[in-house]
């Protein structure tokens, strides 16, 4: 089954490494019909330029916003570009992903399957791993597995990588564009599994993908995200908006509970207990328990403080 025709793939990007982004252009151009580019930082002419020659033919164009709107914002706008060419499927990309070759016919073979088997699948990702090959932990299962074991029902899958069927997207609705970044992608899941949809994961299917500075390695296989402050904010901010969500699950909330005060300790330890980490903590909390949304600068400005552009950094193993 080929993907090319049916399929437009958009890349958000933040400060990237160039060389890594030309090569992901390249990687997925042979797969899809179009390439758009998400700017939420500056990209100029002869970088577009360079973009199109590693498209090789294929079309790719470049969405600049006023500013950094954050993913929630940008993958909605990818959406709507996509639903107005009548594209089937919406391939969602950060910087920080490579699918290997083949990867996108393959997500969408898998719809077709799911869907003949009676399902309803919103998403099918790939299984992200480390650089290094290693699979990353999964999300929770929902139910049995798909496809002669080839796919399994998850709670959530990773944004990045995956293949959105755009007709599921416009039922669920929008992502969530007020949490800016962290937990939209398990937020839409959770949302889309409510109304009846299904969110799928490939097995067969791997892909590399950086998470976050890498991982915190914690006793009894517990191993969150290594983060910087703002990212820091905006996780344990939105995690708390979640609570109050209908549609989120009873069990994912109640691990939520258990495990914020372990992970605040450890995100305090992890950045040495500095002025920001804290105030990021401690706004955070402030804004989850009230459910104050938005970009996280609103929050976390202030006198000698800065974003920190190396958290989209697009990183490889030496």
């Amino acid at each position: 089954m080929s993907a090319q025709p049916q399929t437009i793939a958009g890349i958000v990007i933040y400060h990237p490494d160039a060389a890594n982004l030309l090569r992901l252009v390249g990687a997925v151009a042979p797969d899809v019909r179009e390439i758009v580019i998400y700017a939420n930082s500056a990209v100029s002419s002869q970088e577009e330029d360079r973009l199109r020659t590693a498209a090789e033919g294929t079309d790719l164009s470049v969405m600049r916003p006023d500013g950094n709107l954050g993913l929630g914002a940008a993958y909605n706008a990818l959406l709507d570009h996509a639903t107005e060419r009548d594209a089937r499927f919406l391939l969602l990309l950060d910087q920080d992903s490579l699918p290997p070759p083949g990867a996108i016919p393959r997500l969408a073979a898998r719809h077709a399957r799911l869907a003949e088997a009676g399902e309803q699948p919103a998403i099918v990702g790939p299984r992200p791993t480390d650089w290094a090959g290693k699979p990353l932990r999964s999300p929770p299962r929902q139910g049995g597995g798909g496809d002669e074991a080839q796919a399994s029902r998850v709670q959530f899958v990773i944004s990045s990588g995956s293949l959105v069927n755009c007709g599921a997207a416009r039922a669920v609705g929008p992502f969530r564009a007020d949490f800016f970044i962290d937990a939209i992608d398990v937020e839409w899941c959770m949302r889309a599994n409510h109304r009846g949809y299904s969110i799928w994961i490939a097995e067969d299917v791997p892909m590399a993908h950086e998470l976050g500075r890498g991982r915190i390695r914690l006793p009894f296989g517990l191993s969150p995200t290594d983060q910087p402050p703002r990212r820091l904010y905006t996780f344990l901010r939105n995690q708390l908006a979640m609570l109050r969500m209908t549609h989120v699950p009873p069990a994912h909330k109640a691990r939520t509970l258990l495990l914020l005060p372990l992970r605040i300790v450890v995100y305090l330890g992890q950045n040495r207990f500095s002025r920001e980490a804290r105030t990021a903590l401690w706004r955070g909390l402030i804004d989850g328990a009230r459910a104050q949304l938005g970009p996280p600068e609103t929050a976390l400005s202030g006198p000698g403080r800065r974003e920190d552009k190396r958290e989209t950094v697009f990183k490889r193993p030496k």
